[in-house]
């Protein structure tokens, strides 16, 4: 496939992306935990409920009416507790229901599109792999534009790979503005707002590359990476 086709391939999934359902598990589980929770707490005051009751109704045999009466001030008290329990409850478990229906949502949506989201991934590995090729080519053969602006690539490892990436940002804004010119890697400048953007971007990334690839040895950041804007292959 052309890298066009790989980079449009890539590019639509990362748009289908955008439409997947959100679903929070975190949120999920602790909606769960929470009516979990408020079941628990129901039971209990249902079974104070239940104990309290049986002991009036003991009560009533007896005729002891102060304790029956504190009895059904304390029945009404546990009743309304109740009563708040299962409105939390309901509550907790339309929250629940709502997560299932989002998660449901994502398994519809995951099958739905899942052999245009396993194509894509094997576009993108394609295309990475295509880009690593094409830099494999430069490092052996450095055009003389790319000698002019990041040197000769550099024997250490970690200062090679940054060459690579300088290199990559170069042709790839080579390759989007059509620039044939053997000597200079960014052409001519235009006048175009957008070309003079990127142009200017380009320009910081190398000024960065040649600083990295020319200080004092000393341990490399090889955690850092350089920000170069996906604008397409060589």
């Amino acid at each position: 496939m052309p890298t066009n086709g790989l980079r449009a391939s890539v590019h639509q999934a990362l748009q289908l992306l955008d439409t997947r359902p959100s679903v929070d598990p975190q949120a999920y589980a602790a909606s769960r935990r929470r009516l979990g929770t408020l079941m628990s707490q129901r039971a209990v005051e249902d079974d104070w409920i239940a104990r309290l009751k049986a002991g009036r109704r003991r009560l009533s045999r007896l005729g002891d009416a102060e304790i029956r009466k504190a009895l059904d001030v304390d029945i009404q008290v546990r009743k309304q507790q109740r009563r708040r329990l299962i409105d939390h409850e309901r509550h907790a478990e339309r929250l629940v229901e709502d997560h299932e229906r989002r998660s449901q949502a994502l398994c519809d949506w995951q099958l739905d599109h899942l052999h245009q989201l396993v194509q894509a991934q094997w576009h993108a590995q394609a295309f990475l792999d295509r880009q690593e090729r094409a830099l494999d080519e430069v490092v052996a053969a450095p055009p003389p534009y790319l000698l002019a602006e990041l040197g000769p690539p550099p024997r250490p490892l970690e200062a090679r790979q940054v060459w690579r990436q300088g290199a990559l940002a170069i042709l790839r804004f080579r390759k989007d503005y059509h620039i044939q010119d053997p000597d200079r890697a960014l052409g001519h400048a235009s006048v175009d707002t957008s070309h003079r953007l990127r142009r200017s971007q380009v320009e910081v990334l190398i000024d960065q590359a040649r600083q990295l690839i020319n200080q004092p040895p000393e341990p490399f950041p090889l955690g850092e990476h350089l920000n170069i804007p996906d604008v397409g292959l060589p």
